[in-house]
C-alpha cells in the first residue's frame, strides 16, 4: 500500500477545478490550496469519450501550488495520454474502465518512475463483474461517478451504494465519489465511506466559496464520525 500510504487515505474533499471562473483557475487553484485542502481535481475530456472538452496537461502543470493534483481523464484512448499527464505532474491519473485500452493504461500509471496513483472509474451503467478483469489490477482509486457524463442521468443513491459495496471488493483501494455533491447530500455520500469526494460547482460556484468548503468539509467530517 505505499506511495505514501495512499497519500495517507485522503478522507476529504478533492476540488474539481472547472468549476471555477475559467479566466481565473491559477487563483482559484492558490485560494484552494490556502483552505488546507489536499487535492485538485482535473476533469479532462476529449468531445469524443464525453460530448464536452476541456483541460490538457498543460493545465495541471500550471496548476502546481502544493497539492495533490488529481486528474480524471475522460478519454477515448487513455493509453496515450498518460505519458503526458505524468509529466505534467499529475499525482493521481484515474482511467475509465469503458474507454479503449484501459488495462494499458492503468499499467502505464504504475509504471512510472515517481510515486503516482493510479485509478480505475466505473460508470454506473458498468458492472462490477464487467469490471472484474480491471479491478484484478489492483488500481490504488477506484472512482464512482453518480452520472455517465454521455446520457446525464445521475442517481446518488446508487453511486452510494456502490462504494459500500466496492469497499468490500477492493479494501485496499481507495474509493472515490464524484457528481452532485452538495450540502444537502453530503451526509449520505458520506455514510457510503468514500475515502476521497469530488465537489467543484457547490463551492466554487458558492458566493462565499472557502466557507462552502469549511462546511462541506466539517459536515462530511462529522458524517464518517
Amino acid at each position: 500500500m505505499s506511495i505514501e500510504n495512499l497519500k495517507s487515505r485522503i478522507r476529504g474533499i478533492s476540488v474539481s477545478l472547472f468549476a471555477a471562473d475559467l479566466g481565473n483557475l491559477r487563483r482559484a487553484a492558490q485560494n484552494v490550496a490556502e483552505w488546507d485542502c489536499k487535492a485538485l481535481h482535473f476533469d479532462v475530456m476529449d468531445g469524443v469519450f464525453v460530448p464536452d472538452m476541456m483541460g490538457g496537461p498543460g493545465f495541471v502543470a500550471a496548476m502546481d501550488v502544493g497539492m495533490l493534483r488529481d486528474v480524471h481523464l475522460m478519454v477515448q484512448n487513455p493509453a496515450d495520454h498518460v505519458d503526458s499527464y505524468l509529466k505534467a505532474g499529475a499525482d493521481m491519473i484515474t482511467v475509465h474502465a469503458e474507454s479503449n485500452n484501459t488495462a494499458e493504461a492503468i499499467k502505464a500509471v504504475q509504471a512510472a518512475d515517481r510515486p503516482v496513483l493510479a485509478g480505475l472509474a466505473l460508470m454506473p451503467g458498468t458492472s462490477l463483474q464487467e469490471a472484474a478483469p480491471l479491478l484484478a489490477l489492483n488500481p490504488d482509486v477506484i472512482l464512482v461517478p453518480s452520472m455517465d457524463r454521455r446520457d446525464l442521468q445521475r442517481d446518488i443513491g446508487a453511486a452510494c451504494a456502490r462504494v459500500t459495496e466496492l469497499r468490500g471488493l477492493a479494501p485496499d483501494s481507495l474509493l472515490a465519489f464524484e457528481g452532485g455533491v452538495t450540502r444537502e447530500n453530503i451526509a449520505q455520500i458520506s455514510a457510503s465511506a468514500p475515502d476521497i469526494v469530488v465537489c467543484g460547482r457547490a463551492v466554487l460556484e458558492a458566493n462565499k466559496p472557502k466557507r462552502a468548503y469549511i462546511a462541506l468539509a466539517k459536515a462530511l467530517d462529522c458524517a464518517k464520525g
